[in-house]
C-alpha cells in the first residue's frame, strides 16, 4: 500500500512541477463569426415521425409501408445571406437496403429499413444531400416523405421479426 501512495504522490509532483513551467499564452481559441439565412425553431429540432402499427402480411404483400410526410420549418429566411439550402440526413446505412435508414440496434423488430423521398416521391439516399431548395423571405418549408420497407431477403424467407422499431438519423442543413 505505501508504495502505491508513494508513486501517486510522485506522479502528482512531476504533474504540478510539469505546469509551473508551462507558458503563459498556451491555450488559443479561434472560431467563425457567421449569419445563418434562416432560423430552425426549437419544435423543428427533434422531429417524431411514428409509422403506428405495421401489418406484417402488408410488408410480404407490398415490401413497403406508404409513405408519411414531415417537414422541417425555417423561419425569418433572408434570400440576401444565402439563397439555397439543401438538407442530408445522416444515420448507418443499413447493411442490405444501402440507401435505406438501418434501424436502431434496441429495435425488436427486425427486417425492415426505412427510407426516405423528397415530396414529390423522389428517392433520397441516407447520407446524400438533397437537391437544393430556393429560398423565399420569411417562413418556408422543407417537406420529405419516409416510409419502412421489407428487405428483400427478409420477404423471400418470410421471416421479419414482429415488435417494436425505430430509427434515428440527424438531420443537416447546408446553404449556398
Amino acid at each position: 500500500m505505501k508504495r502505491y501512495l508513494t508513486l501517486s504522490s510522485t506522479l502528482l509532483m512531476l504533474v504540478l512541477a510539469n505546469t509551473a513551467h508551462a507558458a503563459d499564452d498556451n491555450v488559443h481559441f479561434s472560431g467563425a463569426l457567421v449569419s445563418e439565412p434562416c432560423t430552425l425553431p426549437e419544435a423543428d429540432q427533434d422531429i417524431h415521425l411514428d409509422f403506428g402499427t405495421v401489418i406484417e402480411q402488408y410488408l410480404y404483400q407490398y415490401q413497403r409501408t406508404k409513405s408519411q410526410s414531415f417537414t422541417i420549418h425555417l423561419t425569418e429566411c433572408d434570400p440576401t445571406i444565402l439563397n439555397t439550402v439543401s438538407v442530408t440526413f445522416q444515420g448507418a446505412a443499413d447493411t442490405e437496403l444501402t440507401n435505406m435508414l438501418a434501424l436502431d440496434e434496441s429495435s425488436i423488430s427486425k427486417g425492415v429499413a426505412i427510407g426516405l423521398e423528397l415530396a414529390d416521391g423522389t428517392p433520397l439516399a441516407i447520407n446524400k444531400s438533397s437537391p437544393y431548395t430556393q429560398l423565399t423571405t420569411g417562413n418556408n418549408s422543407l417537406t420529405f416523405n419516409a416510409f419502412a420497407q421489407a428487405k428483400p431477403s427478409v420477404v423471400t424467407r418470410k421471416s421479419l421479426t414482429e415488435g417494436e422499431f425505430t430509427a434515428t438519423a440527424s438531420f443537416m442543413l447546408t446553404y449556398q
